[in-house]
């Protein structure tokens, strides 16, 4: 049972078309500059509404 388990699973793994180097670099270079931009609108949101709140707090 446990052996056909892992017979499956390798044969499964040789099924997988794997993406080749170029395209594993270009879509980390994609995904680190939707962090970054992702990152930019949270610290933008943060400073915003910190601004508000103390310009609340000193009305």
């Amino acid at each position: 049972m446990k052996n056909n388990i892992i017979k499956n699973i390798i044969s499964e793994l040789k099924k997988t078309k794997w993406p080749t180097w170029k395209q594993v670099v270009i879509m980390t270079i994609y995904t680190l500059i939707i962090c970054g931009i992702i990152t930019l609108l949270i610290l933008g949101l943060d400073l915003g509404l910190y601004k508000i709140r103390d310009w609340f707090l000193n009305v």
